[in-house]
């Protein structure tokens, strides 16, 4: 639990509007956001540790199928004995990306509620499943100087992607991005967790704008001449991108065995059942269509294999297929 002071310096905010287009055809029902991993939707997880932490309202942009991104939400909540009204959802009816998704929020409730003025804004993705060190980021923030304007959270990383985010040999400040960053021996490549703190000082001369990433605004901070300070993710917390069928597999691995003592998991043919709350629509209408397709068959590798908890005992499987792909890394269960 933070303290008072802590809690009152900042808005909290959970990204969970992109389209997770890599884990098709699974998200043509779910959003990437709520997929579930074993219990929870993962962008409850990040919620979670807000909520933990003292925070009295989560904010959350939605576009994709926000539906059902908001009904997940709140049934999580309710299920892990939260309060969903602490969690705001702010709807994109076209997506702002993720500096416009966040400029809207920051700028709507300062505009509107006068005890968010002067506050700094603590931002992760919805897709991240991490035990993200949200005190130590705080702490290290506390310590900053006028001229540091935003601090991110990055790994350290085997391979040099195009997308680096590249750090002082220090580890204090980050000093670019990119393939366009010419690196020197004083520069490090990692990986940017998605896990920030951003100062009213650059939200308050930001505009919501359409389009509008997240780079632009730290390729703004560097144009003004301020510092984004740089915080190493630690290197014993969990950290899982689930934007393809392999890394979220990944991840859903980590979690059995973290959860299988407790024996808080469900199998089914060797592979752990991942909960939804509420089986879409147009899930149903998808399995009622597929229903010549519908069979009681084992599933012999480790797939992720999804289910509803208003499910009936049949045991029945469905594979989900891509369009002109016969690939099947993802079943339903019902």
């Amino acid at each position: 639990m933070l303290d008072k002071n802590d809690l009152d310096s900042f808005i909290p905010i959970v990204l969970c509007a992109g389209f997770g287009t890599r884990l098709k055809p699974l998200t043509n029902f779910i959003p990437k956001v709520v997929c579930p991993i074993i219990n929870k939707p993962v962008a409850f997880l990040s919620i979670e540790i807000f909520l933990k932490a003292g925070f009295k309202k989560v904010h959350c942009n939605t576009h994709y199928l926000a539906k059902e991104v908001q009904q997940e939400i709140i049934e999580a909540a309710k299920y892990f004995g939260y309060d969903p009204n602490q969690i705001i959802f702010w709807h994109e009816e076209d997506i702002l990306e993720t500096g416009g998704g966040i400029a809207r929020i920051y700028h709507e409730i300062t505009k509107n509620e006068n005890d968010n003025i002067g506050k700094d804004a603590i931002v992760v993705s919805g897709d991240i499943a991490a035990d993200f060190p949200l005190e130590n980021m705080i702490n290290k923030w506390k310590n900053k100087n006028s001229d540091d304007w935003a601090l991110m959270c990055t790994h350290d990383t085997d391979n040099i992607r195009k997308d680096a985010t590249w750090v002082s040999h220090n580890n204090n400040y980050v000093l670019g991005f990119g393939s366009n960053f010419k690196p020197n021996e004083n520069a490090i490549a990692k990986v940017f967790t998605t896990h920030q703190i951003i100062s009213k000082d650059l939200l308050n001369i930001v505009e919501v704008e359409k389009k509008s990433s997240i780079e632009i605004y730290y390729k703004k901070i560097f144009l003004l001449g301020k510092n984004i300070l740089n915080y190493s993710y630690p290197k014993e917390s969990y950290w899982f991108d689930i934007g393809t069928p392999q890394t979220y597999l990944e991840c859903i691995e980590f979690f059995e065995k973290k959860l299988k003592k407790d024996h808080s998991i469900d199998i089914y043919n060797g592979n752990v059942i991942n909960y939804c709350f509420i089986k879409p629509d147009s899930l149903k209408k998808y399995i009622e269509s597929r229903n010549d397709e519908i069979n009681n068959h084992k599933i012999n590798s480790k797939k992720i294999l999804i289910g509803f908890r208003d499910r009936i005992k049949d045991n029945k499987i469905l594979a989900l297929k891509e369009i002109n792909n016969d690939s099947e890394n993802f079943y339903i269960i019902f």
